[in-house]
C-alpha cells in the first residue's frame, strides 16, 4: 500500500482523525488543498472532507492510481446530497482498498449509501462490530439512561392551551413535539435536570476526576441559554460549541483535554468528536431520529484507563419517541450482562430498591416541571443495575493514565505551516533589503528545492529558510530578477 486517503463528514474532524492516523505510524496532510492536487513527499496521504472532493473528484481519482487505502468515515454522509456519492464513486471506484465506516449505517430518507451492498432495503456489512460485543471487549461502557418525567403546560398551534404529562398519550405527533420542546425551554423543567446530571457528574468524578458531561440543544439560541442555566443554577460557565466555525476544532480539542465538567453544543458533537472522557449527557435536543440519538450517545461509550467500572449516563425526557431509542440500546446492554453473568446477581440486590424544522405558530411553551415521584436516578426499564454498581462502587480517588507516547511527526503539519510562516518572513526581509520582488524570490527556492512550496516537505521548507538565511546574512542574493 503506497497511499491513504481518508474523507470525513466535517472540516473540523480532520485534523482529529489525522492525529489518530499518526498514532498508528500513518501521516496525512489535514490541510490538502484541492488547487494543489499532489501530495508533499514526507506525507503518507491527506484526510478531506465529503463536499470537499466533491468540488474535485478528478483530483483525487488521480491520488488513488498508484494502491491506495481509502478510509470514508461516518459514510452515511456520503449520500447527504446527490454530487457527494457520485463524486465518491467517480474518485474512488478503482481503488485498491476502501473501508467505509459507520455507527449508524443507515439513512431514514432511504438513500443509497455509496459502495455499500443492499439486500430488500437494508446495508450489508462485510464486518458488524456491535455495541455488545464491545462491551464484552471492554472498549466500550454500558450506558444508562435516566428518564426525566414531568407535566408541561403550552399553547398549541392551533391556539388551545394545553397541559400534558410524559405519561399522557397524546394523539398526535405534533402535540408530542410541542410537549417536549415546552418541557425543553422551560427553566424550571430543564434546571432540574441540569443539576440532577452535574450531581451525578460529582459524584463520578470522585474515582474519575477529569470525568466531563455533554449537553446536546435544539440551536445556537437555546445552546446559550442551557449555558445560562449552568451558570445559574450549578455555578459553572460551560464551553459552546455552536457552529463549524469561528474556532469548534480548538475549543472541542482544548476540551478534551482540560478537566473541565461540561461542554454544551448544537449539532457539533453528535458524531465523530473524540472526548473518552465523557461521562454523562443531557439529551436537550427535539431532534429523535435514530441516527441522531445514537451518534450522541457514542459521545459516552469509550473507556478510558482508569479504575472501576465506567458507567455513562444520559438524561433524556421520557418522551415515548426517546424512550423507544433508549429501549434499544439498552437491549445490547442487558445482553452484556447477562453473557458477563452481572444481571442475575445484581438483580438480586437491587429487588430492595425503588424507584424537526421550526413551524411559525401560535405555539408557545408556558411552564413544565419535573415530576418529582418520577425523577428517579434511573428509568426501570433501563438496566437499572449499572446505577446500583456505579453507586456502589468505592469512591477511592484512581492514579491519573500516564499520557502516550506522541509519535514525532504527529504535528508535521503544524511544523510546516510554522516552517512556512517563518520563511514567508525571511522573503520579505530579503525582498526590501535586495529589492527583489517576491515572486521571484519564491520561483528561486521552487527551482532549486523541489518545486511549489505547496507540495514540499518540512525538510524542503527548511532547506529554503536556510537558503534566504544564507543570503541575508551575507547581504548577497544570487537568484533570478
Amino acid at each position: 500500500m503506497r497511499r491513504v486517503l481518508a474523507v470525513v463528514p466535517r472540516e473540523h474532524l480532520k485534523a482529529q482523525l489525522a492525529s489518530a492516523m499518526a498514532q498508528a505510524g500513518i501521516a496525512l496532510d489535514h490541510r490538502f488543498e484541492n488547487a494543489v492536487g499532489t501530495l508533499a513527499p514526507d506525507m503518507h496521504g491527506a484526510v478531506v472532507t465529503y463536499q470537499q472532493l466533491a468540488f474535485a473528484p478528478q483530483t483525487y481519482r488521480s491520488l488513488a492510481r498508484v494502491p491506495t487505502l481509502v478510509i470514508l468515515d461516518e459514510i452515511h454522509h456520503a449520500a447527504d446530497q446527490a454530487t457527494w456519492g457520485s463524486a465518491l464513486r467517480e474518485a474512488f471506484e478503482h481503488a485498491a482498498y476502501r473501508v467505509g465506516m459507520s455507527g449508524t449505517p443507515f439513512r431514514s430518507d432511504g438513500t443509497p449509501i455509496p459502495f455499500v451492498e443492499y439486500h430488500r432495503g437494508e446495508s450489508q456489512a462485510a464486518y458488524a462490530y456491535d455495541y455488545t460485543q464491545a462491551l464484552r471487549d471492554g472498549v466500550c461502557r454500558p450506558l444508562v439512561f435516566p428518564l426525566q418525567g414531568g407535566y408541561a403546560q403550552w399553547i398549541s398551534a392551533d391556539g388551545e392551551i394545553r397541559t400534558a404529562s410524559f405519561d399522557d398519550a397524546l394523539r398526535s405527533r405534533v402535540l408530542q413535539s410541542e410537549r417536549l420542546r415546552t418541557v425543553l425551554t422551560q427553566e424550571r423543567w430543564l434546571g432540574d435536570v441540569i443539576a440532577k446530571a452535574h450531581g451525578k457528574l460529582l459524584d463520578i468524578r470522585h474515582s474519575h476526576p477529569e470525568a466531563g458531561g455533554l449537553a446536546i440543544a435544539m440551536n445556537q439560541q437555546h445552546a446559550r441559554f442551557i449555558a445560562n442555566l449552568m451558570r445559574e443554577r450549578i455555578g459553572v460557565d460551560p464551553e459552546i460549541v455552536v457552529s463549524d466555525e469561528d474556532g469548534a476544532s480548538r475549543r472541542i480539542s482544548g476540551f478534551a483535554r482540560s478537566k473541565d465538567p461540561w461542554i454544551v453544543a448544537v449539532h457539533m458533537v453528535s458524531e465523530g468528536v473524540d472526548i473518552p472522557r465523557l461521562r454523562v449527557g443531557v439529551f436537550a435536543s427535539n431532534v429523535n431520529t435514530e441516527m441522531y440519538f445514537r451518534q450522541f450517545c457514542g459521545r459516552f461509550v469509550r473507556t478510558q484507563r482508569v479504575g472501576g467500572k465506567q458507567h455513562a449516563f444520559v438524561y433524556l425526557p421520557d418522551d415515548p419517541r426517546l424512550r423507544e431509542l433508549a429501549s434499544r440500546v439498552t437491549q445490547d446492554v442487558r445482553s452484556y450482562l447477562k453473557v458477563t453473568g452481572e444481571f442475575d446477581e445484581l438483580a438480586a440486590a437491587m429487588r430492595t430498591q425503588t424507584e424537526r424544522g421550526e413551524v411559525e405558530s401560535l405555539f408557545a411553551g408556558i411552564d413544565a416541571h419535573v415530576q418529582e415521584e418520577r425523577v428517579l436516578d434511573y428509568g426501570p426499564l433501563f438496566n437499572p443495575l449499572a446505577y446500583y454498581v456505579e453507586e456502589q462502587a468505592p469512591h477511592e480517588p484512581q492514579p491519573e493514565p500516564e499520557p502516550e507516547p506522541v509519535p514525532a511527526f504527529v504535528n508535521k503539519t503544524e511544523e510546516k505551516i510554522s516552517l512556512r510562516r517563518s520563511l514567508q518572513t525571511l522573503v520579505s526581509q530579503a525582498s526590501l533589503r535586495f529589492g527583489i520582488e517576491h515572486r521571484k524570490i519564491h520561483a528561486t527556492l521552487n527551482q532549486r528545492f523541489g518545486g511549489p512550496i505547496a507540495s514540499a516537505s518540512a525538510e524542503s521548507i527548511a532547506l529554503r529558510r536556510q537558503a534566504v538565511l544564507r543570503w541575508l546574512e551575507r547581504d548577497r542574493y544570487d537568484g533570478l530578477r
